[in-house]
């Protein structure tokens, strides 16, 4: 019995710990956007195109879960900041790819370098089981907040 109450206060304060994390980088993500001058929905634009490369209108449209006009206004925004830039796309002949200017790339890696390798210096310690523990569980997380958002969406 006592093993449970450890586990079930365990699992508590892991969830309380999230919700802290969930707060913190709500926090950090909107101190940053102010930072940049841009919204909050134009920064996790800005991260898609870094994370995944080149992409074009309609995609992002989907992850960002945004109409197409939406996104138009949204990249014009982050055009006119030079933080991405529209190209054609070499594999189709209408379609246009957003991607990061190098103004936007230097700007991220002055911004966030140094808290990277601080990242980095807090994992050291861990173990590689127990690293793999921590990305299964925030990839399951993350997953589980996906389709909840497409839920929420009604696209289901």
């Amino acid at each position: 019995m006592a093993r449970m109450l450890a586990r079930d206060d365990i699992i508590a304060g892991l969830g309380a710990a999230m919700a802290d994390l969930q707060a913190a980088i709500d926090a950090d993500h909107q101190a940053l956007a102010d930072r940049l001058g841009v919204h909050r929905t134009d920064l996790r634009c800005l991260d898609l195109v870094f994370r995944h490369g080149p992409l074009p209108a309609g995609r992002l449209a989907r992850m960002l879960g945004l109409t197409p006009g939406s996104v138009t206004a949204l990249v014009d925004r982050l055009v006119k900041a030079d933080y991405v830039r529209r190209m054609p796309d070499p594999t189709h002949g209408r379609r246009v790819l957003i991607v990061p200017t190098d103004r936007a790339a230097r700007t991220v890696t002055e911004l966030l370098g140094a808290r990277l390798a601080e990242a980095h210096a807090e994992v050291a310690d861990f173990s590689d089981t127990e690293l793999d523990a921590i990305v299964r569980f925030l990839r399951s997380a993350a997953d589980r907040h996906e389709r909840s958002a497409a839920q929420l969406r009604g696209q289901s």
